[in-house]
């Protein structure tokens, strides 16, 4: 991957954990929450992967907001 993908994802990853915390989730609550995996999760949120789109929509599901306002990283 190209720096900037690594940045976008990375940035991604911080995004996502952010939210997580502000709902006062853990990330095994949040991984059930989506119904997935904890350690995609944690890769994800280390940025060590770039989440498919049906990922990014279970995540933004389980942490009740819109793929918008998951993807609105203002940092970028």
């Amino acid at each position: 991957m190209e720096d900037s993908d690594n940045i976008l994802i990375k940035a991604l990853g911080k995004r996502i954990s952010i939210l997580r915390k502000e709902r006062a989730l853990t990330q095994p609550q949040l991984s059930d929450l989506a119904e997935m995996e904890e350690s995609a999760l944690r890769r994800i949120e280390l940025g060590g992967t770039n989440p498919t789109f049906k990922t990014l929509l279970k995540i933004s599901r389980a942490l009740k907001i819109s793929l918008k306002e998951l993807l609105d990283f203002p940092e970028l």
